[in-house]
């Protein structure tokens, strides 16, 4: 469904107002940045996205900090929509940021077996853990589960998940790792 503009709502005008809802998540990301770095200071867009982009919130912290506002104008349960300002000028990173799980993990995703694919991403800073995992997530196919390994309780990946149609079940391994396992619903 495509949302019409309105002349009662600045915010859905097709200038401002940018749908990334068919996307693909590998370049989603880098788009999205994109169209924030072009924007001169004091201007804003209006991110359309179907589910809650707290990942790429993450990334725009890690990177702009200070940079930038987030207001979410609607947050769901279908729709989200977040108008992102540019408050400063900034320079494009030597490495532009990228979507989620388009950045190569430090540990291939392996397959343990045919039903079950491995993740570990221990030893990256926060929010990489998280954004790799819903990368991963994003192209997981039907029936297979993802077993992440990280370094903390990833907290945030839980309600992420759930968002996404995953249940999860975490546990803590002796070695003070913890494992979770995605199972979509």
């Amino acid at each position: 469904m495509t949302t019409p503009a309105s002349s009662t709502d600045p915010y859905r005008d097709p200038k401002v107002e940018f749908d990334v809802r068919s996307i693909p998540g590998r370049v989603k990301h880098a788009q999205i940045f994109q169209r924030w770095l072009d924007l001169p200071v004091g201007e804003f867009f209006v991110l359309f996205n179907d589910h809650d982009p707290v990942p790429l919130r993450y990334q725009f912290e890690a990177e702009f900090a200070g940079a930038f506002t987030w207001e979410y104008l609607e947050q769901g349960p279908e729709d989200f929509r977040v108008k992102i300002t540019k408050l400063r000028p900034v320079s494009a990173p030597e490495k532009a940021p990228t979507g989620c799980g388009s950045v190569p993990a430090p540990a291939p995703v392996k397959t343990a077996s045919a039903e079950v694919q491995e993740v570990d991403v221990r030893g990256l800073e926060p929010p990489e853990p998280l954004v790799r995992i819903l990368g991963i997530l994003e192209t997981l196919p039907a029936g297979i589960k993802l077993r992440a390994t990280t370094d903390r309780e990833p907290c945030h990946l839980f309600g992420e998940a759930k968002q996404r149609g995953f249940s999860s079940d975490c546990k803590e391994q002796p070695d003070g790792s913890w494992v979770t396992v995605l199972t979509r619903d």
